[in-house]
């Protein structure tokens, strides 16, 4: 039985092709070899359509959200109940944790924090008793400082009186001597006066001499006036002795008052200078306080430690386990990776891009997912600004694209294909994307009009496998040529096979 069927576009027109070439070269032979030969080139209308541009990659599966779970705590392992591959879900013990050791250092810390604080607050306590002790000797000397100062002064008065005393007694005897010399100088001039009133009786005084007479008793009355003066001034030698020793008494009793005093005022001194010793200084306080804060925080990072140990490490989510580093039986240290954990729900493919289909590219660009016989949907969700070396040398971007709904059949590490939709156009200009090709002046096209062959550079846009954008350089309707080789030149004749009259070409084939 025979059956009909289409026969691919580019086959037949190859054979179009070559039929035309063939009958053009047999009809110059017969035609005697001279006519000139004229090429024929396939040629299709620049029409105006739709393009959805799409890009064709693998990559491989992975997880958008990885979370390696390092050591919370210096420990020992105790016990790793998953292996790498494994699916956890969220809660699941991924590591336990053997807290003996912890237990201990944290009775350790314990016992050390209640010693700091027992020791810390006895001397704050003795500081205290200390400051109380020295407020009540700074009182106490400030009253016998006051009390002896008294003293001091009475005793510096009573000094002043026995000083006063002392020099009235000598000034008694210098008054006397003072007396005696006026006594004696009135005697002589009672002498010289009895000697010239003798003289006046007998009126054998001259006239010089009754002037003597007059300034002798002149005289002897200023000395007797004196003496008289002198004799007041002096007191009586009795009374005088008399209150030095009462002042001497009083000066040996405020002595004895003041020795007392005084070494009542040196056992307060002494006190007080012991009590200011026992007072801490505000660095010895902020010492103490410093070691309680550390004993504190050193307990509740040790009882951290051991609440965390005993808690282990658990998965935050659901995963797969791609890592496993610890060990049971093995010291972890604190921040060291123990297991790495990816996500089963946050899934993507990274796809390597070069530099020229990155260009096109763009995040939350849609995309379809392919995994053995499943297809997945998704979209662009991270687009790499760091280029790496690929493994032919040659610099690729990773891209990721979110897979929208994941499921178990999807395999980290496996590859995947991706069809990326770079965009769709309406309504724009189209030509074979086979008709594009480029120099070093850039992208070109040749065009057909009335057989002659004429070179255009053209603007680009949106291609898929078939077709491409022509934003500039060429309008609706013209005609380009589709297959394009080294003897194509512009300015050339050319006889022209549209594509479109090749297209539905029926043929026949037997069928077995």
């Amino acid at each position: 039985m025979l059956k009909k069927k289409k026969i691919k576009v580019w086959k037949i027109a190859a054979a179009a092709v070559v039929a035309v070439l063939i009958i053009r070269f047999a009809a110059g032979l017969f035609l005697g070899g001279d006519e000139e030969f004229i090429p024929t080139v396939e040629t299709k209308e620049a029409v105006e359509g739709t393009i959805t541009s799409t890009l064709d990659t693998s990559g491989t599966i992975a997880s958008e959200v990885t979370r390696v779970y390092a050591s919370p705590v210096n420990a020992l392992v105790g016990e790793v109940p998953v292996v790498l591959g494994q699916t956890v879900h969220k809660g699941e013990y991924l590591l336990t944790y053997d807290t003996a050791s912890l237990q201990r250092s944290y009775d350790i810390a314990e016992l050390q924090a209640k010693a700091e604080n027992a020791a810390g607050n006895d001397t704050l306590s003795k500081s205290r008793e200390s400051a109380g002790e020295l407020a009540a000797s700074a009182k106490d000397i400030a009253t016998l400082q006051a009390q002896a100062d008294a003293i001091q002064a009475e005793l510096s008065a009573l000094q002043a009186q026995a000083t006063e005393n002392e020099i009235q007694t000598n000034n008694n005897t210098q008054v006397n001597g003072e007396i005696g010399a006026l006594t004696a100088e009135v005697e002589t001039f009672t002498a010289q006066i009895a000697e010239l009133e003798a003289k006046k009786e007998q009126k054998t005084l001259s006239e010089k001499e009754k002037e003597r007479l007059k300034q002798l008793y002149k005289e002897k009355k200023s000395k007797e006036q004196m003496i008289e003066k002198k004799q007041g001034s002096i007191k009586s030698a009795a009374d005088l002795a008399n209150t030095m020793t009462n002042i001497q008494a009083q000066i040996a009793q405020k002595n004895s008052q003041l020795a007392e005093v005084q070494s009542k005022l040196g056992e307060a001194q002494s006190k007080n200078a012991s009590a200011e010793a026992g007072i801490l200084s505000e660095a010895a306080r902020a010492n103490i306080s410093y070691t309680q804060q550390a004993g504190k925080l050193t307990l509740e990072q040790s009882a951290d430690d051991l609440s965390r140990a005993k808690a282990g490490v658990t998965a935050d989510f659901e995963g797969i386990v791609t890592e496993v580093t610890a060990a049971a039986g093995t010291a972890a240290a604190e921040g060291s990776p123990l297991i790495t954990l990816a996500s089963a729900d946050h899934m993507c493919l990274d796809v390597l891009v070069s530099k020229y289909n990155l260009a096109h590219l763009a995040e939350n660009q849609t995309a379809s997912i392919t995994f053995g016989e499943k297809e997945y949907s998704g979209f662009v969700s991270y687009i790499s600004k760091l280029a790496q070396k690929g493994e032919s040398g040659a610099a690729m971007v990773t891209v990721k694209v979110h897979i929208d709904n994941p499921d178990d059949n999807l395999i980290l590490g496996l590859d995947a294909k991706a069809s990326i939709c770079l965009g769709t156009a309406d309504n724009v200009l189209t030509v074979p994307i086979s008709a594009v090709n480029s120099d070093s002046e850039g992208d070109f096209v040749y065009t057909v009009n009335e057989q002659i062959v004429t070179k255009k550079y053209v603007t680009t846009g949106l291609a898929s496998t078939e077709e491409i954008e022509i934003k500039k350089g060429i309008e609706t309707g013209e005609k380009v040529i589709t297959t394009v080789d080294s003897t194509i030149t512009e300015g050339m004749k050319v006889t022209e096979v549209l594509s479109q009259d090749l297209e539905d070409v029926p043929a026949t084939q037997a069928e077995e």
